[in-house]
């Protein structure tokens, strides 16, 4: 996009009918956040068999995803602060930068620290979807709450098309060793050379976006950095989101070496089941106004939650991976549904000004909690059990669903979409 001139951007989108709420910078962010799920729609499929084809132990692989969600919480409240008082740009492309970094990491060295600084890099750039702070800001100075959850659940509509696209590619390794007689830790490398490349576009797209507010109104919000006016509906939400990111964080890293150990399956067995998922719940994000407007925010993150739970404590007793898989299918599409209701959601309830900030925190709080869940993971399949952090993680999720029906109901929720408005 920073080569075109704007009147030829502004004539080649023209011919593409966007749903309502989309201006040209929402456009790019589009582009930019579908490129980085591309991305995301492998690594979270083959990053963890990687390791283990490096020689990693359970334990050491759920260390090394401890790192990002661990130092991704200081990068949440850290990017979710200083978007709110500085812009959110510069952030979102220091995010892809860090991303990029990661890749080029992998490619170029197989030591266990480089990894492990390599997943520390990353952190500043784990993600890449509309609910991350300086997104979120950047979303909420463009749009109205009217159309602010329409604009989340187009973002998650065509990153889940992007996620189909990058879980599918999960099974190019095999594909590379057979096709070019090369060995599978190079097959791997070619595939994160194509993240550098699909990373390094999503920084470009976002070049040319200009922020909304001023430099002298976010100069005069620089004064003070933290929230004052929503600190009690950031308490409830970060407790909330604490419980759900140590329950999920103990099952959804680890899930595809789970598989690995259990039923010797690779990514490009395990590439499907995951691109269906995404696939699946791209074309539920066309019910979501219709289902919040009969459910409400609460009713339909409580209803995932719920749903969520049946797949998770099923999975350990599956008899082959096309069952697992199937739950797979089941536990990722009712929990990725969802998404851009609870992104919405938090905007919604706190004062606009600082949506950046809640989203930080709230975030900071989750991850700091969530990053010892894959490692206490990673030390149950290896010295205990497979499957207890499917039945440990199944409780939190919940007790996750109870909180958030006991907190937020929908009469809050309403009063504060009118407050806002």
């Amino acid at each position: 996009m920073g080569i075109l001139r704007e009147e030829e951007y502004m004539a080649l989108t023209s011919r593409i009918k966007f749903p309502r709420g989309f201006d040209r910078d929402l456009k790019l962010v589009l582009a930019s956040l579908a490129c980085r799920r591309v991305v995301m729609g492998f690594l979270e499929v083959v990053r963890a068999i990687y390791f283990a084809f490096l020689g990693l132990s359970p334990a050491q692989i759920g260390i090394l995803f401890m790192i990002p969600i661990a130092l991704g919480a200081v990068r949440s409240i850290l990017f979710g602060l200083l978007a709110d008082r500085y812009g959110s740009k510069i952030f979102i492309v220091i995010g892809n930068v860090f991303s990029t970094l990661r890749l080029v990491i992998y490619i170029f060295s197989k030591e266990y620290w480089m990894l492990a600084l390599a997943q520390a890099i990353g952190a500043f750039g784990e993600g890449g979807g509309p609910g991350q702070p300086s997104v979120s800001a950047l979303i909420t100075d463009k749009t109205s709450p009217e159309v602010r959850t329409h604009v989340f659940s187009t973002l998650a509509f065509t990153n889940a098309a992007a996620a189909t696209l990058g879980s599918m590619m999960a099974g190019l390794p095999v594909l590379f060793e057979k096709k070019l007689n090369i060995g599978t830790i190079s097959s791997y490398g070619l595939l994160f050379w194509i993240g550098v490349i699909f990373s390094s576009l999503a920084t470009f797209l976002v070049i040319p976006i200009k922020e909304k507010r001023s430099k002298e109104e976010m100069g005069r919000k620089a004064r003070g950095l933290l929230p004052k006016k929503s600190w009690g509906v950031i308490g409830k939400f970060s407790l909330v989101r604490c419980i759900g990111g140590l329950g999920f964080g103990m099952i959804s890293p680890l899930l595809p070496l789970y598989f690995y150990m259990k039923f010797s399956t690779g990514p490009e067995i395990l590439g499907p089941f995951y691109a269906v998922s995404r696939f699946i719940s791209m074309f539920s994000y066309l019910f979501i106004d219709k289902i919040v407007s009969i459910m409400g925010e609460v009713g339909s993150i409580v209803m995932s939650r719920l749903v969520s739970l049946v797949g998770i404590l099923l999975l350990p007793i599956a008899p082959n991976y096309y069952v697992g898989g199937a739950l797979i299918v089941l536990f990722r599409t009712i929990l990725l549904f969802t998404m851009p209701v609870r992104q919405s959601f938090i905007t919604l309830i706190v004062d606009p000004s600082e949506s950046a900030s809640a989203v930080g925190i709230s975030n900071t709080a989750r991850m700091a909690v969530r990053s010892v869940a894959p490692a206490i993971a990673g030390y149950m399949f290896e010295g205990i059990s497979l499957n207890l952090p499917f039945f440990l993680g199944g409780m939190l999720v919940g007790l996750n669903a109870l909180l958030y029906h006991v907190f937020f109901g929908r009469k809050e929720v309403s009063s504060s979409r009118t407050n806002n408005s």
